[in-house]
């Protein structure tokens, strides 16, 4: 889950493009400063000087706006030095997760672990990543090792819908249940899942009945492609596709995600008791923290925090649960 850092004092976010254009624009507006000043300086060889007090003012302007500059500049100099495309001055280890119509509060991301029996929090840790996609493993193997148990079941949202992530789980003896996310398509061609994968000699039938054999890999998103030479002269190519011929991608581990899917259709209940499970402890925590935000700064700072509000919501619901006297130290 995830919380946001909560502190007015942090300065705005600064995109690279954002420094850059603040940058120019800074210049212009001293080249402004530094011709009204030259303006002045003519006057004065004519014998007028009559404009003192705004020679002050521009000078004052001037100085200010190169004040500015500079540390527009040392901002642009630290998004390189980082390799990075925001840096939020005064909270670095935090990032805006998400965009949408404007780039979102800088935040840190709360994972939680909790037990479907007990309703505690089992495991947690703080990241800065923006998303879910890549803290599946990480987060589902050390509530794993918390437990200390061979083989456990993980419930999650789409955010951790990632088949790299999910294969790597079930290697490890995790079992993984979550929506897949599918990216939209025109609905006047056909669709992917209406193109069938065959396992055994590693082909896909098409809708026309052709086969698509592998034709390369797509490195940036782990994907192989797969292609007939039919299509040039098939009767449903105006189906298909709009180009010269349908190209198909089946992820590296698509079996494990047809393996996820494959649970969740037998078992619909999984996502609602997901949602029975998890959604309990984070809107209690953000109840008990005035709104969810944290209030110290820097990612060690932040885990600590976390760790203090998920202990006292442990300690509030075992005595829930269990009464009080099952929880007093003796």
């Amino acid at each position: 889950m995830e919380r946001r850092c909560g502190r007015s004092q942090a300065q705005r976010i600064s995109p690279a493009l954002s420094v850059s254009r603040g940058t120019s624009r800074t210049e212009k507006e001293i080249a402004y400063y530094l011709d009204r000043l030259d303006i002045i300086d003519e006057t004065v060889s004519q014998g007028f000087d009559d404009q003192p007090l705004h020679r002050e003012n521009f000078k004052a302007a001037i100085g200010s706006l190169q004040r500015r500059k500079d540390r527009l500049v040392r901002r642009q100099e630290e998004l390189e030095r980082r390799d990075e495309k925001v840096v939020v001055f005064g909270e670095p280890e935090s990032k805006p997760m998400g965009y949408g119509l404007a780039p979102k509060t800088p935040s840190y991301n709360l994972q939680s672990v909790v037990d479907v029996e007990s309703g505690l929090i089992v495991h947690h840790d703080v990241y800065s990543d923006a998303n879910d996609s890549h803290l599946l493993h990480p987060v589902s193997v050390a509530a794993k090792q918390v437990l200390e148990v061979d083989q456990i079941q993980v419930l999650t949202d789409g955010g951790y819908s990632n088949a790299e992530e999910i294969a790597r789980c079930e290697r490890e003896g995790i079992e993984v249940a979550a929506p897949i996310k599918r990216g939209a398509m025109n609905s006047d061609h056909f669709r992917p899942a209406q193109f069938v994968y065959d396992d055994a000699t590693d082909t896909i039938r098409c809708p026309a009945g052709q086969t698509l054999r592998p034709s390369g890999l797509h490195t940036r998103n782990r994907a192989i492609r797969y292609r007939t030479p039919a299509c040039t002269s098939c009767t449903l190519k105006p189906r298909c596709t709009p180009g010269a011929q349908r190209t198909i991608h089946r992820l590296v581990d698509q079996g494990a995600l047809d393996r996820m899917e494959a649970r969740i259709c037998a078992n619909p209940s999984l996502m609602t008791i997901r949602r029975c499970t998890v959604e309990h402890p984070f809107g209690t925590i953000k109840r008990m923290s005035g709104g969810g935000r944290f209030l110290t700064r820097g990612l060690r700072a932040v885990k600590a925090e976390a760790a203090l509000s998920i202990l006292a919501f442990n300690i509030l619901h075992a005595a829930n649960a269990f009464g009080a006297a099952m929880i007093t130290p003796n």
